[in-house]
């Protein structure tokens, strides 16, 4: 009796896994967690833009602290940006997101021939860093 109640309790992950495997539900359950650990990896491997922590581990992150200022100026004259931009783009620009600042300069570049945009943020646990400084209508990219 001691025996059959002993391999009860004992637990066989891989009879578990081959169950939960066999199933569609067991399969989408573990496709649904693969992507669930590996979409924050983005971040860390293969992002260009470290402002832009969507799906991210970094709950506590100082990078939500910092704080860029975006310039832009056409054909050597500054752009007032609210005239142009909603405000929500204007402050995610603020924090230095270069897809945003990249996007905006693009529709700039639908109107005149030289967009200059330059980009300084500030950061709590790192030097400033300036991005940018050149033509977006010639290098699309901060």
């Amino acid at each position: 009796m001691c025996r059959a109640y002993y391999d009860a309790a004992v637990v066989n992950p891989a009879r578990h896994i081959r169950a939960l495997v066999a199933t569609w539900r067991g399969r989408f359950i573990l496709v649904f967690l693969a992507i669930q650990l590996l979409l924050p990896l983005h971040y860390y491997a293969l992002r260009r833009d470290r402002h832009d922590e969507r799906f991210a581990w970094r709950m506590f992150s100082p990078m939500r602290m910092s704080h860029c200022s975006a310039k832009f100026a056409a054909d050597g004259q500054p752009l007032e940006l609210g005239k142009q931009f909603h405000e929500a783009w204007i402050e995610t620009a603020e924090r230095g997101r270069f897809v945003v600042i990249e996007a905006m300069a693009a529709k700039l570049c639908e109107r005149h021939s030289r967009v200059d945009v330059s980009l300084d943020c500030t950061y709590l646990d790192q030097p400033p860093a300036h991005y940018g400084g050149h033509n977006m209508c010639e290098v699309p990219q901060l």
